[in-house]
């Protein structure tokens, strides 16, 4: 009676043993399909990697990643990009199935510079950030201190941000553009909308440099993404 009841519990526990394995086996078996699915259907992390640093002009080996990540719960999904330069940071959500940049933004990381003051020279080094100060504009401002008349002016400001988002001037809607102070420093703040998409700029009013911008897409734009998005969800699922 003994050896029936050993035998009996040692089939148990061969049973419950190839049972554990066979559900090993299909949980397994689905995390590879649910991979080959998303490597079927996304653009991959590399891929939107190499978007992102060609949108800026960046070649890999100057960029220092600090994040890149998918995020299933944006809708459409989105890879998360995070880089930094020697100069800038930037920050970009990709679309995940087609590539599109939905969002990016840069700011400027390097120190400002101080103005040069009245007797003294703009060191060799300092970079474009300062505001050159010539010998007659030290005469007629001996503080060293830039002037008004020495603004790159607004609609200087605008060009620059145009041609830095590669949108021509007749394409753009303007919707703000003022003189602003940043941190103590002038900057023209200019916003426009262009397409599907809506442009802020920070730019340096003495030297016309884009101390900071941002892109992202109209949310009327992002819904028509996410309708598309139930729709292909819906095949996949039919599937």
């Amino acid at each position: 009676m003994k050896e029936k009841i050993l035998k009996n519990k040692t089939l148990v526990i061969v049973v419950a043993a190839i049972v554990l394995c066979a559900i090993g086996f299909a949980a397994g078996m689905m995390v590879k399909t649910s991979l080959a699915h998303d490597s079927g259907n996304y653009i991959g992390a590399e891929k939107a990697k190499t978007i992102a640093l060609e949108s800026v002009g960046v070649s890999p080996a100057k960029a220092t990643f600090t994040k890149v990540e998918i995020d299933r719960s944006e809708r459409p999904v989105v890879y998360d990009i995070e880089f930094y330069t020697a100069s800038n940071e930037y920050d970009f959500e990709i679309e995940a199935k087609t590539g599109n940049i939905l969002e990016k933004s840069s700011e400027a990381i390097t120190a400002q510079a101080p103005l040069p003051q009245a007797g003294t020279s703009n060191p060799a080094g300092s970079g474009t950030d300062a505001a050159a100060v010539t010998p007659t504009q030290q005469a007629a401002n001996p503080s060293g201190k830039a002037s008004s008349s020495e603004y790159i002016g607004i609609d200087k400001a605008k060009s620059i941000a145009f041609k830095h988002a590669g949108v021509s001037a007749s394409a753009a809607k303007i919707t703000k553009a003022k003189l602003d102070s940043d941190d103590g420093v002038k900057t023209y703040e200019i916003e426009f909308i262009s397409g599907s998409r809506e442009y802020e700029y920070e730019i340096n009013a003495y030297t016309g440099k884009v101390m900071d911008y941002d892109t992202e897409v109209l949310d009327q734009y992002k819904h028509h993404n996410d309708d598309h998005d139930d729709h292909d969800d819906h095949h996949d699922y039919d599937d």
